[in-house]
């Protein structure tokens, strides 16, 4: 929570890129209470998923830094995947807003920052279940590494992208939702495909409906904010569908 409430308040303050609606009503200097709050529960969600609906351990058949690097990159392209939708609900429902949008009001990089700040929270979540796995006393210090060390790589990866990879061109193109929706379906497509290949890590199992009806239960609730608040339009029902499609991946068993 501390990590999230100083990474998003440095965020506001350095870049001015969007703002919460003063709606939130209680606000710890830009960002609402609620907001700090959902963050810890956002992060240990993705590390859930990772460890028990993927079953994915930190080390697999090969090295330590193999288990390490597959974990990362299934939470990031994970994390991105759902903060769009959770951003273009949002968004709708007017909780917060964007000072640069390429769809729906929201930017790409808003859904790729998410992701810039919950990977190396999740990883160093990892670390310690490693250690602790391994019979070893993990220190405290690493726990307490994960605010420094998800604040900086979150900085260090906006200016870096926004910078040096050229998005800062990208901040005001403009792309039909009928598109974005067909390039998370591509994404969703090869994701999906890494998922199925993940029994050289682990033992083939379906993935479990019940793993991840925490965070449906999550994204029904912002869904219903912009039902209810922001009105129903084709292109969010779109980018919903598109995004709701890994449900059909999971097992009702």
């Amino acid at each position: 929570a501390i990590a999230a409430c100083l990474a998003e308040d440095s965020c506001i303050a350095l870049y001015g890129h969007y703002y919460y609606s003063e709606e939130w009503g209680l606000f710890l200097h830009h960002v609402p209470v609620h907001v700090v709050l959902i963050w810890p529960l956002f992060i240990l969600g993705e590390y859930h998923y990772l460890v028990s609906g993927l079953r994915l351990p930190v080390c697999g058949s090969g090295s330590w830094a193999e288990g390490v690097t597959l974990r990362g990159s299934f939470c990031f392209v994970d994390t991105t995947l759902l903060a769009y939708l959770i951003e273009v609900y949002c968004v709708k429902a007017g909780l917060w807003s964007w000072r640069h949008s390429n769809c729906l009001g929201v930017p790409w990089l808003g859904a790729v920052g998410w992701a810039f700040f919950t990977t190396p929270a999740v990883l160093l979540l990892s670390m310690w279940e490693a250690a602790t796995a391994a019979g070893r006393s993990p220190p405290g210090p690493m726990l307490l590494l994960i605010v420094p060390t998800a604040i900086a790589t979150l900085h260090c990866s906006l200016l870096i992208t926004w910078h040096v990879l050229g998005a800062r061109h990208l901040a005001h193109v403009s792309v039909p939702a009928g598109a974005t929706a067909c390039g998370i379906l591509v994404i969703q497509g090869f994701y999906q495909v890494a998922t199925v290949s993940l029994h050289r890590w682990r033992p083939p199992a379906p993935l479990l409906l019940s793993e991840e009806l925490p965070r449906l239960l999550a994204c029904s609730i912002v869904a219903a904010l912009w039902v209810f608040k922001g009105g129903l339009d084709l292109g969010t029902g779109l980018v919903s569908a598109a995004s709701l499609v890994r449900v059909a991946t999971f097992s009702m068993g």
